[in-house]
């Protein structure tokens, strides 16, 4: 019987190569977009899932910072014996390092004797026993492994450290997943550390945060079970500072990327569209199927003359639709791989389909097989089973408004889906335009930016030398109004923290503030306007020790203007800061963020180490000629050796690179949305020209227009189209306000923006039943009465 029903399934796709066409196609692309967002929505769902222990590792969380104080984790050691065990991360320094010719700046993890039995990484070469025990020895990872040693063993090799005469030698290779959000290049003990960067001898105070702490609860102990003992550590050990405030909490290791890295509105965005496209194309393949059912009736009629019973007619139609979808399925399969290269690339991702090694993508599409086999089966089945013999016959579709409800109804579900992408196609575009229009209260034009690479260098007091010398010669150009050394640039702030307090040891209105180190004229350069007082102008009075704050820092301190107030920064060496300017709340981590306690803390152009960047302020219409100036005074100094030249303008643009995918992501699914659905449009206009053909015929021969029949034909479906519109606008309107609840500064929700969605959905639509119902409305009707 199998083989009979499949002879005449091929027999069926023969005869109707258009409409098996379009079903195959449809849900073909449905799943492979479905797969696609699927894979990239399971990898950051599951990040860190890889470790043997991630279900009682949990982050250490020091009030609103992840960073913690450096005695904290001894003392958990001490106090809590629910810990099995534990690790500190030291991830401050960078520097440079060497094997042979290849020489990288390269950002190395001290951590604490346990990390690697908390965190269990693959080993590709060597074990985890005692690899960051050995002083001087180090872990790498695959690709530091490979971009220094290129093929060869990376075990036992020696890497040396600036240009001294220290090496490293490498006791391990690991392999880091791309879902770890504990990512490194090498790994140093904390011994190692005080060699190397002999400022980690000063983190054990109680005072700054220094530190990321991760603790392995015993099996069965949760967060709930010590709390007490963990306020109890801040209550007996902290500082006065903020001891009524500070709250130590334990956050789940495996959920940590999806609570704090992960960018949360893009997975929702992205499970919506996945859940939307694929719903679409089942939808579209169920109506489909119903209307190529509806088509054969007559067919259907024959055979039950014939002796057939429901049973076969039932197994025929089921051993159809599971045929048809199980060719879909395997077109979206090799979509999907076809496509997955383009969206790694877009994603700036490295996923795989490996459904053998993880079965959740075995078992999805062999879901979305069963699932649109047995309904586009099961429901047109249900229509043709209480359908008279005598109108199957005739070739009369079933009476009754059953069959043309569910169409409708699908046409409906198909739409909403539609219109809803697009209306959030153009919020997104709307809010990244309001975002990059928004005033940061700096200005960035005609800036000229060089990130500073001292670690390239061997002698820092020449390169000093030679960066202030540039300096002063690309000053001295009347195409140039100022220049300025700086640790950080308007957009790109460090995290950098402190704790600061009125002079007079009232810790308890102590203050955390995000601090930068700048040089002189830095505010001048990007035009950061000061509220109340000024500073770091060249030429000035000298500011060692001063300090400027921002509007909100000022306003938790109670400061109304800058007279010479006195802070007192806790470190070790107690530096006292005096308050000479307040500058506004300028966006100096992007508008999408909300302003923070900020301190600008002046340094000297001596002070090497606190140099990230040179920014040059170019006059009007000057830029590219200084552009070209630097380059060839920095060729001159520094030989083969040039850092990144760019305009601050282009820097503070790919803020909002992330915002700007999303927003081409759902620009793309959503014409691949209303594609899908008018591709199903298409073929259900079709079928109800077809069976109106003698209806039409009588009107025209009783003096409709052609114009008269295009209305008739096109209403019927453009109503359900409306309806679809009426539906997609609150569920449009509930996304869109959940989304701009994470932007501190948020565009409003339009009216145009659901009118344009809803125009393009309608315009669509009528164009595609309009393609049907004009060749209908030309027609001879005397050839479709004949016909009849």
């Amino acid at each position: 019987m199998l083989r009979h029903n499949l002879k005449i399934f091929f027999r069926n796709i023969k005869n109707n190569k258009g409409t098996f066409l379009i079903n195959t196609f449809g849900l073909g692309i449905g799943i492979a977009s479905f797969l696609l967002l699927a894979l990239y929505v399971h990898s950051d769902l599951t990040y860190n899932h890889f470790h043997d222990n991630f279900e009682n590792i949990y982050r250490v969380r020091d009030d609103n910072s992840f960073q913690t104080k450096g005695p904290l984790l001894p003392k958990l050691f001490e106090d809590i014996p629910e810990i099995e065990n534990g690790t500190r991360i030291f991830d401050w320094e960078r520097f440079r390092m060497s094997h042979g010719e290849v020489a990288f700046q390269e950002n190395i993890f001290y951590v604490d004797e346990g990390f690697f039995s908390v965190f269990t990484f693959p080993f590709l070469e060597g074990s985890a026993k005692n690899t960051v025990k050995d002083k001087y020895g180090v872990v790498i990872s695959s690709d530091f492994a490979k971009k220094y040693f290129g093929d060869e063993p990376a075990l036992g090799k020696r890497l040396q450290i600036k240009f001294e005469d220290l090496f490293l030698e490498v006791k391990g290779v690991v392999a880091i997943p791309a879902n770890s959000s504990v990512q490194f290049d090498i790994v140093a003990s904390y011994e190692t550390g005080e060699e190397i960067s002999p400022w980690i001898k000063d983190i054990h105070d109680w005072y700054n945060l220094f530190s990321i702490t991760y603790v392995q609860l015993k099996d069965g102990i949760g967060p709930e079970v010590i709390d007490g003992k963990l306020q109890q550590i801040v209550k007996e050990n902290y500082l006065p500072i903020g001891q009524n405030e500070t709250v130590i909490n334990l956050l789940p290791f495996g959920e940590y990327h999806a609570a704090e890295e992960s960018n949360q509105t893009l997975i929702v965005i992205l499970s919506i569209i996945a859940f939307g496209i694929i719903s679409i194309a089942i939808v579209n393949f169920i109506n489909l199927t119903i209307t190529s059912v509806l088509s054969r009736i007559k067919e259907i009629g024959i055979k039950k003359v014939h002796g057939a019973s429901r049973s076969d007619l039932f197994g025929q139609i089921m051993t159809e639709s599971f045929a048809v979808s199980f060719i879909a399925l395997f077109l979206g399969l090799g979509l999907m791989a076809l496509f997955l290269p383009t969206f790694n690339s877009l994603f700036d991702t490295d996923l795989n389909f490996t459904p053998f090694q993880n079965p959740v993508f075995l078992w999805i599409p062999l879901m979305i097989w069963a699932v649109v086999g047995i309904l586009s089966g099961l429901i047109p089945s249900m229509f043709w089973a209480k359908g008279k013999l005598t109108e199957s016959l005739k070739g009369i579709a079933f009476s009754g408004k059953r069959s043309s409800g569910a169409r409708h109804s699908l046409i409906v579900i198909q739409f909403s889906i539609a219109i809803v992408l697009i209306s959030g196609t153009f919020l997104v575009r709307k809010q990244v335009n309001a975002m990059m229009e928004k005033d940061p209260l700096f200005d960035t034009e005609n800036v000229i930016i060089t990130e500073l690479q001292p670690w390239q260098f061997p002698d820092m007091e020449k390169t000093s030398n030679e960066y202030k010398r540039i300096a002063a010669e690309i000053e001295a150009s009347p195409l140039v109004e100022t220049v300025s050394f700086s640790q950080c640039i308007p957009g790109y702030y460090s995290e950098n923290y402190n704790v600061f307090y009125p002079q007079g040891d009232n810790l308890l209105e102590s203050i955390h503030l995000r601090k930068a180190y700048v040089g002189e004229n830095y505010f001048k350069t990007f035009g950061i306007q000061f509220l109340s007082g000024g500073g770091f102008e060249k030429g000035s009075v000298n500011y060692e020790n001063a300090i400027i704050l921002n509007k909100t820092a000022t306003q938790e301190l109670g400061y109304k203007a800058a007279s010479g107030q006195v802070l007192n920064e806790t470190s070790t060496t107690g530096d006292i800061r005096k308050l000479v300017g307040i500058v506004d709340d300028f966006s100096y981590q992007g508008v999408q963020h909300k302003s923070q306690p900020l301190a600008h803390i002046f340094s000297e152009q001596e002070d090497f180490t606190n140099w990230g960047y040179f920014s040059i302020k170019a006059r009007k219409g000057a830029s590219l000629q200084v552009l070209d100036l630097l380059k060839q005074k920095w060729g001159l100094a520094f030989s083969g050796i040039e850092p990144k030249f760019y305009f601050a303008n282009d820097k503070l643009t790919e803020q909002y690179k992330e915002y700007i995918k999303i927003n081409t992501l759902v620009a793309w699914f959503s014409i691949l949305a209303i594609l899908l659905s008018c591709m199903g449009l298409f073929t259900l206009a079709a079928y109800a020209m077809a069976k109106r053909t003698k209806e039409i015929g009588i009107r025209k021969v009783n003096g409709a227009t052609i114009s008269e029949i295009l209305i008739l034909l096109n209403k019927d479906f453009l109503k359900w189209v409306l309806l679809s519109f009426f539906i997609a606008v609150p569920i449009a309107w509930y996304g869109m306000y959940r989304w701009l609840e994470g932007f501190a500064y948020k565009t409003t929700i339009s009216w145009w923006v659901f009118g344009l969605a809803g125009t393009v959905a309608i315009g669509i639509a009528i164009l595609t039943v309009s393609w049907q119902s004009f060749s209908a409305a030309i027609a001879n009707p005397v050839e479709a009465l004949k016909e009849e």
